[in-house]
């Protein structure tokens, strides 16, 4: 195989990986809307919501992400392979002065675990092990087994990507996608958290942090 074919099918393969999940993302954000709409429909009669704002937002944001995600793999193919030796752009946090937010402590319990992949992934994305593992903390309480009611998987509740429940895979891709809006944000740490917890289109659409008691609930619990 030459190597311009060998590209070819190397992007085949991700096109139909990313296609793949942007199917079984929407098939998750059309099931939990249409809970969510049925929840506003009985809500005269009960009181329960088994979908909260911030989830069905997430779904939405995760969504459309894969979309456009496809949508740009399907449309580009590069003409020689020194295209695919370029290096992957490492988000930045050096302008983040972390003197301005104080991270709440993990609870003693969870002290020493994962601590090793902690430290890899944060020096890698250049994000304080301090903050990883709050994050850990509210998001899963270490517990890598944890699925919520809008799919996020893992220690860190990733809503896409493969080998979510794989500690090293959920670790690094987290600290990635939380490195990515510090430095989206410039050094904003608040606007990072809620575009984590609720997506940055509602960052976005809110000019700073949603109004949703669960974003605002969230900040609180990482930071003060």
């Amino acid at each position: 195989m030459n190597p311009v074919e060998h590209v070819i099918s190397t992007r085949q393969a991700e096109f139909e990986r990313a296609f793949e999940a942007a199917k079984q993302s929407s098939t998750t954000f059309e099931t939990k809307l249409n809970e969510r709409l049925n929840a506003t429909t009985e809500q005269k009669t009960t009181s329960i919501q088994t979908v909260t704002d911030a989830e069905l937002n997430r779904a939405r944001e995760v969504y459309e992400a894969l979309i456009n995600q496809a949508d740009t793999t399907s449309t580009t193919v590069p003409n020689t392979t020194a295209e695919t030796t370029a290096t992957e752009t490492k988000p930045t946090t050096e302008s983040t002065n972390w003197n301005n937010y104080q991270i709440k402590p993990i609870s003693a319990e969870n002290e020493g675990k994962y601590s090793e992949l902690i430290k890899t992934a944060a020096a890698k994305y250049d994000v304080p092990e301090a903050l990883i593992k709050r994050v850990i903390q509210v998001e899963s309480n270490f517990n890598p087994s944890v699925v919520s009611s809008a799919g996020a998987t893992g220690l860190m509740q990733l809503m896409y990507g493969s080998n979510r429940t794989d500690p090293a895979t959920n670790i690094d891709l987290g600290t990635k996608q939380l490195a990515g809006y510090i430095k989206k944000y410039d050094g904003d740490l608040k606007l990072a958290l809620a575009a984590y917890n609720a997506g940055p289109g509602n960052v976005s659409k809110y000019g700073g942090v949603p109004p949703f008691k669960e974003t605002q609930n969230y900040l609180t619990k990482i930071i003060e």
